[in-house]
Parts: C-alpha cells; structure tokens; sequence
C-alpha cells in the first residue's frame, strides 16, 4: 500500500504540474485576448453605426452580384487610372474647347453671308450662280448613274 501512495503522489505531482502549465496556457491566452480587445474594442466603437446602416445593401449586393460582376468591376478599377489620364488629357480640354463653337459658327455665318451680299454685287453674278448650278446638276446626275 505504501507503493501506491508514492505511485499516488508521483501523479498528483504531474497532474498538478499540467495543470500548472494549462493554468499558464490559459493566463497567455487571456492576456493576448485582452490586447486584442484594446485594439478592436476602439474600431467597433467606430465602425458599429455605419456598418449597421451598410448591412441591408452588403446583403442586397452579396445575394445579387455575380463573379463576372466582380471580376468587371476590378478590370474597371485596374483601368481608372488610365481612363483618368485620358480623361484629363484628351477629353476635358475638348469639351473646354467647346464652349466657343457656337461664337465661332455664328461669326462663319455672318461672314458666308457677307460673302454672298459682295458676291451678288458683281457685274454677270447670275450667270456664274446658274452655271455653278448647271455643274452641280450635271455632276449629280452623273453620281446617280454610276451608283454612287
């Protein structure tokens, strides 16, 4: 009997060692859970309000968009900076260009108006208006038999 209460100790000894080291597992644990607590604890603080308004449209776009969608959508932000470029470079001073069209049409009209006003002015102005018009005629007609 005397053997087996020193076999009984010597596994008392090693359970209380095991528990020992679960007790310290467990201490590491919980300390590393307690940093992460202080980092995360701030963000969800932050984040809670506007992730809850987000969360019908996150479920609306999760049950409705398709992996062709998604991979669109990165091919499209892959190119952004290039439509930018284009954009800035090519497109915007075009449309900067634009706002003087109108001006500039309006004066080519005064002016192909006081064109036709010095032309009519000419001595023998009507017959090279009718000639002119007998060449246009003669060169549709000759478009309209070949086809073209």
């Amino acid at each position: 009997a005397i053997t087996a209460v020193g076999s009984t100790i010597a596994r008392s000894d090693e359970a209380i060692t095991a528990v020992g080291a679960t007790i310290s597992g467990a201490h590491g644990a919980v300390t590393r859970a307690d940093g992460l607590l202080g980092r995360v604890d701030p963000m969800v603080d932050v984040f809670q309000e506007p992730l809850l308004a987000l969360a019908p449209a996150v479920r609306r776009l999760a049950a409705s968009i398709e992996p062709a969608e998604v991979e669109a959508v990165v091919a499209f932000i892959d190119r952004l900076p290039q439509l930018m470029s284009h954009l800035d470079e090519d497109v915007l001073p075009v449309l900067a260009s634009m706002g003087n069209v109108g001006t500039d049409v309006h004066d080519l009209l005064d002016t192909m108006q006081d064109l036709r006003h010095v032309v009519k002015g000419f001595p023998g102005s009507r017959l090279f208006r009718r000639r002119g018009a007998e060449e246009i005629a003669e060169d549709e007609e000759q478009q309209a038999a070949e086809g073209g």
